[in-house]
């Protein structure tokens, strides 16, 4: 019985298109909400920082060790074989993996006693999300069609700047919560500190983010993409001799942002507890509410900045965007060292959140573009190894210089502006040199890109 026949019935085509556009959109969505509960669970660590000090009897520096070597360096340092295990084995179970182990890090973190054990659940969860980036990056392509992919690229882009903000207003909100509903838990969990209590609440969701990863299915067209490789070992070190110039311009700037974004990021909700008496609820709110505000502001100006520049700046067009934003975020942080309220260091860290996302929201296709199909979860796990090992460095150094000048609860605020200001000049520094050397990889690699914004 031929069913194309039948009275309503979609053509083939059609109806392949729908499924895979369905399937498509699944898949990115799943990738979103995974990078949103990754933000959640690393945004609930900067935003109790102050409850866990007092609690445990930390310093500064302690602080800032658990934040930059305990989290971020130990990312930094995963990300390279991690990267390397995703182009080798395949991209969905190596991140459904991570979700796991971030989770269960997280409610590690809970229940941590003192600061050896909290420095080594931090760890973990550090590398946990070390494999998101290149496995996200280097997955997007193969669950959606070649013509999607730069929409999909900024849609995804956009979306997981948007859930760092909303994680922080979550944590926020959540920490309300749990004292609503504390007479209703188990009585272990009753004599619990708030603190301990937020960070098992939000772990509880990874086994079924892990799961619905597992459920992504690849594009028709990339039905083999994600399966092990056997053939020829990728030719990783020619290539990265060949383009070094650009790898060095591209994720040294980059790193350098992240560690002047970093600065703010991380200190900013402690500044605002420890100087300007915000409770922690109020400035989860507030942190949310002001990257929120600047990612919208921020995505209206990468839009623009396509429209003005793109015929201009041609290929180096995010580089350039990017380095005007580090330009403007370094005046912001030294804007800051004169701030008196909570509502004034919110807006300026919003400011930077707007510069820096103009530019953002263009990085996925950027880091998809300077590599090859093959090399791309590789490339793109040395960028973010670079880059978080670089950002690592800021929390500790925050918090080292704030023990050193010793200058009362604004000795942190002015360490923390200083930090920012000077890796954020540095970062447009760099990057301003990287714009010539990143158009020639992309159009060695891609001459058909090139030949688009010729």
């Amino acid at each position: 019985m031929d069913t194309h026949a039948l009275p309503g019935a979609l053509p083939a085509p059609r109806s392949k298109a729908v499924t895979s556009g369905l399937l498509a959109g699944y898949g990115l969505l799943v990738l979103i909400i995974a990078t949103v509960f990754s933000a959640l669970d690393r945004q609930i660590f900067v935003l109790l920082a102050e409850p866990m000090r007092h609690s445990l009897g930390l310093s500064d520096t302690k602080l800032g060790l658990l934040q930059g070597a305990g989290i971020t360096l130990f990312a930094g340092v995963a990300a390279v074989p991690l990267g390397w295990m995703a182009d080798r084995y395949g991209r969905r179970v190596l991140l459904a993996g991570c979700v796991l182990v971030w989770a269960t890090a997280t409610a590690a973190c809970g229940l941590a006693q003192d600061f050896s054990a909290l420095f080594i659940a931090a760890a973990c969860l550090g590398i946990g999300e070390a494999g998101l980036m290149p496995v996200v990056y280097g997955l997007i392509p193969e669950i959606v069609p070649a013509r999607r992919r730069v929409l999909a690229n900024g849609i995804y882009a956009l979306t997981a700047i948007l859930g760092a903000g909303l994680g922080m207003a979550l944590s926020g909100a959540l920490m309300e919560a749990l004292e609503g509903v504390r007479p209703l838990l188990p009585a272990a969990l009753q004599a619990m500190e708030s603190w301990r209590l937020a960070f098992i609440a939000v772990a509880l969701p990874g086994p079924l983010v892990a799961l619905a990863v597992l459920l992504i299915r690849l594009h028709p067209e990339r039905s083999g993409a994600d399966a092990p490789a056997n053939a020829a070992k990728p030719a990783l070190l020619p290539y990265v001799r060949a383009h070094m110039r650009t790898m060095v311009g591209v994720f040294g700037g980059s790193g350098l942002a992240s560690l002047g974004v970093a600065a703010s990021g991380t200190w900013a909700p402690v500044v605002a507890t420890r100087l300007f008496g915000a409770p922690p609820a109020e400035v989860g709110q507030g942190i949310g509410a002001a990257y929120l505000l600047g990612t919208a502001v921020g995505a209206l100006l990468g839009a623009a900045s396509v429209k003005w520049l793109g015929q201009r700046v041609g290929l180096a067009l995010p580089i350039r965007v990017v380095t005007v934003g580090a330009a403007l975020s370094a005046l912001a942080s030294l804007l800051m060292l004169v701030t008196q309220s909570a509502v004034g260091l919110y807006m300026l860290f919003g400011l930077q959140v707007a510069t820096l996302i103009a530019g953002s929201v263009l990085a996925p296709t950027m880091l998809q573009d300077m590599a090859p199909a093959a090399l791309r979860s590789r490339v793109i796990a040395i960028g973010t190894a670079v880059t978080v090992g670089l950002s690592s460095l800021s929390p500790v150094l925050v918090g080292a210089l704030s023990d050193l000048v010793q200058a009362g609860d604004r000795g942190l605020l002015l360490a923390m502006a200083s930090i920012g200001a000077a890796a954020f000049a540095l970062s447009a520094a760099v990057l301003r040199t990287a714009e010539a050397p990143f158009a020639k990889t992309v159009q060695t690699i891609y001459p058909e890109l090139a030949a688009r914004h010729a």
